[in-house]
């Protein structure tokens, strides 16, 4: 108490008794010497940046949250520990230094503790995450947890200014509810959930939330055991390549196939993509996988060739990472010429979320790969953000108009119309059209007459495997040939 700045308060008091005891000249000393004096020897205290969040030293997360989880056993009540993971303190960091970072963390942990009741905690942990536990209570249902990360979000993501500049931070927030949790859980397995529930947030983007459950636990645990598996995956040939026919909507000629992958797994059968591309990436092995698909559909193709069947081209799904690689457009050349393969038969697939965020590398490749002769895709068309720009800017041949847009279209007028502005924008930039998902009659008639060209989906075939797809293609050829030599009258 005796510390600190507001004992100056005292010194009009000390001046007037040295006045009373020794004049002017007392009063001229006191005044000017015990000030000095008193922070010569630290009264005032030293120079400390601002605490958010004081705690004794003995506080410690564990500690917190230990106490907190056997309060809420004990009054039947709930709590609560959110992980907080922030990106870009380290671009404030190479922008404006180490200072001007630490100076952004404090002020984080300050937004964060004023977004919260007083008896909540929060901690900094090490880099970038913060750690949060709230106090038991008794109506932190899931919706008030929801709510109260959007608090804490805005509080993060509001700008801040520093150094004269304004910085944007965003953050990814997982929670763990004790309701979620049997009673004899302990604070690390608690603590544990939530870093699994941030994780599961963080890869899904920036500004992301999750809470924990059984199920999150389950797939993250799932996805684990599947990227322990997947160099054993690629090198034995277990990841393989169905493929799913392309059709003209007029004729009903076959003009190409898509190559999707699948994984042939030993005890779980054969898997989606959805189910084991994400461990892909985050093994580092797309480029792996895409070189494993790009083999197996060219090998396909040029058994159909010896076979007689006519597959003009194959299509396969290329990723921005493998779009990246400057090597690319050199290897598709060298598998195409080991072969013997135009390039021509060959149509490479690229997302709309990859075409809107094309940077210079991806540009290279795709013009690279037009000019060689191959095609190029725009998959899943619809659904990003790629603007008629874009479709100039890339070398883009085809639109494939995604199947959100097209499931309904026969009974939906709003989505009819839709699909009609994006097949007249088509027609104008000269891009052939392809719709995806399309699974039944209804649809189809919609598609022919709004002027679509190309159509893939469950009502012509799923995808399968090589051989299952060679017999479709010989028994699709043939059913062909018949209705050509017998047309059926058109009713009016």
């Amino acid at each position: 108490m005796l510390l600190g700045t507001h004992m100056l308060a005292f010194l009009p008091a000390l001046c007037l008794v040295a006045y009373w005891g020794g004049g002017e000249i007392l009063l001229v000393i006191f005044a000017l010497f015990v000030p000095l004096a008193y922070a010569a020897t630290g009264g005032f205290g030293r120079g400390t940046r601002f605490d958010p969040y004081p705690a004794a030293p003995s506080l410690l997360p564990h500690d917190v949250s230990q106490d907190f989880l056997e309060i809420a056993r004990h009054n039947g009540q709930t709590t609560a520990c959110f992980q907080l993971g922030i990106t870009g303190f380290d671009e404030i960091s190479r922008t404006l230094g180490d200072e001007a970072a630490s100076e952004a963390q404090t002020l984080v942990a300050y937004r964060l503790k004023s977004a919260l009741r007083s008896g909540d905690h929060v901690f900094h942990l090490e880099g970038n995450r913060y750690l949060v536990f709230v106090a038991p209570g008794f109506r932190l249902k899931l919706d008030s947890l929801l709510e109260l990360g959007k608090r804490l979000r805005t509080a993060v993501e509001e700008p801040l200014s520093l150094s004269g500049t304004t910085q944007f931070l965003t953050v990814a927030i997982g929670i763990a509810s004790s309701l979620n949790f049997a009673r004899n859980t302990t604070a690390d397995t608690w603590i544990a959930s939530a870093a699994q529930a941030l994780s599961e947030a963080a890869s899904n983007g920036p500004s992301s939330t999750r809470v924990w459950s059984d199920k999150l636990s389950h797939n993250r645990q799932t996805r684990r055991a599947l990227l322990e598996e997947l160099n054993d995956a690629l090198a034995n040939g277990q990841i393989q390549a169905f493929f799913q026919p392309q059709v003209s909507i007029r004729t009903g000629r076959v003009v190409g196939v898509e190559a999707l992958a699948r994984w042939h797994h030993p005890q779980r059968g054969y898997l989606e993509p959805s189910e084991f591309l994400r461990a892909i990436k985050d093994r580092g092995e797309m480029d792996a996988l895409g070189k494993t698909m790009l083999s197996q559909a060219l090998s396909a193709l040029q058994r159909w060739d010896g076979l007689g069947l006519d597959v003009a081209t194959v299509s396969v799904n290329v990723s921005d990472i493998e779009l990246r690689n400057p090597s690319l457009p050199d290897h598709i050349t060298c598998e195409l010429n080991r072969l013997g393969l135009s390039h021509q038969r060959l149509a490479i697939e690229v997302l709309d979320s990859v075409a809107t965020g094309a940077d210079d590398v991806i540009h290279r490749n795709l013009t690279q790969i037009a000019k060689m002769g191959c095609r190029v895709d725009l998959d899943d068309f619809g659904t990003g953000n790629a603007s008629v720009a874009a479709l100039r800017y890339l070398p883009v041949k085809r639109v494939k108009i995604d199947r959100s847009l097209v499931k309904g279209s026969d009974k939906n007028a709003d989505q009819k119309q839709l699909l009609n502005a994006i097949l007249a924008m088509s027609e104008r930039l000269d891009l052939e059209t392809l719709a995806e998902g399309v699974e039944t009659i209804g649809e189809h008639g919609v598609l022919r007459a709004l002027g679509c060209q190309f159509a893939q989906g469950f009502l012509f075939a799923r995808p399968m495997p090589a051989q299952d797809c060679e017999d479709w293609l010989h028994e699709h050829r043939a059913a062909n040939a018949v209705s050509t030599l017998h047309p059926v009258k058109r009713l009016q």
